[in-house]
């Protein structure tokens, strides 16, 4: 692929944006599903109450779980952006026919929309809480949590696709230790899986295993690819500079 980041400022600008996104998409989804929600989703229920407990959950926390999910769905543009640039830079590793750029935006799309519906489903199930049966809320309610917890598939796709460009490169863009970290954030999109199995116990809804292991791996994925974007895109930019001095230097000794 010609051109590079830093021989374009105000592309290299854009992409330094984007990179923020990522700590911007982790506070506006942690904080809707915590304190914005009364703490409803980063301490989740069992999935073995009744469907009369979880109507009685939302039923407390009507007005704060709102505004929780409103502020999920809304994370969805800020983790597009964020997940794109990373794309974009990771572009540059491939050739002609970059099927696995490719992969990563399908897996981008698909990722998008299961960030937005894991808010939308929990927002329905809390917009009509005492007026439908117990049984309709707690459906909903199940939804939501199936989209946090039961569909890594695409982020699995796109962490797999980003660790094969690494391995695959030359010159990669990122160091070559990003990629089986990359993989191995990959197993725990794979391993929340489990939850479709269990009710209680780690592998539950609200177990370490299935929930809390896999959620704060993910969002110190996010964190630690911001960094790693930031730390790519200043040295694309030091590049010419280095290149540049380099020819001088020469041109200096050869006269």
């Amino acid at each position: 692929m010609s051109g590079s980041i830093g021989s374009d400022r105000s592309s290299a600008g854009v992409i330094r944006f984007c990179a923020w996104l990522g700590p911007v998409f982790t506070v506006m989804w942690l904080g809707g599903a915590g304190p914005a929600s009364h703490w409803t989703y980063i301490l989740p229920p069992s999935a073995a109450n009744t469907s009369a407990q979880t109507l009685q959950s939302y039923m407390e926390h009507l007005v704060p779980i709102r505004i929780g999910c409103v502020l999920m769905i809304f994370s969805c543009v800020a983790y597009t952006a964020w997940n794109t640039a990373i794309s974009m830079v990771a572009r540059k590793m491939e050739g002609d026919r970059p099927i696995l750029f490719y992969i990563q935006l399908v897996s981008i799309a698909a990722c998008v929309v299961v960030v937005m519906f894991i808010g939308f489903f929990w927002g329905v199930a809390a917009f009509r809480a005492g007026e439908t049966s117990a049984e309709v809320t707690q459906a909903l309610n199940d939804l939501g949590w199936f989209g946090v917890l039961f569909t890594g598939a695409p982020f699995f796709a796109y962490q797999v696709a980003l660790a094969a460009q690494i391995l695959r490169a030359e010159r990669p863009v990122f160091p070559r230790w990003v990629a089986f970290y990359n993989l191995f954030v990959s197993l725990f999109m794979f391993e929340a899986c489990f939850i479709i199995f269990f009710k209680t116990g780690p592998f539950s809804q609200n177990g370490a295993l299935v929930f809390y292991a896999p959620m704060i791996v993910f969002f110190v994925w996010i964190c630690s690819m911001s960094f790693l974007l930031l730390r790519a895109v200043k040295a694309e930019q030091a590049a010419p500079t280095a290149v540049a001095g380099e020819s001088l230097s020469r041109v200096a000794a050869s006269a």
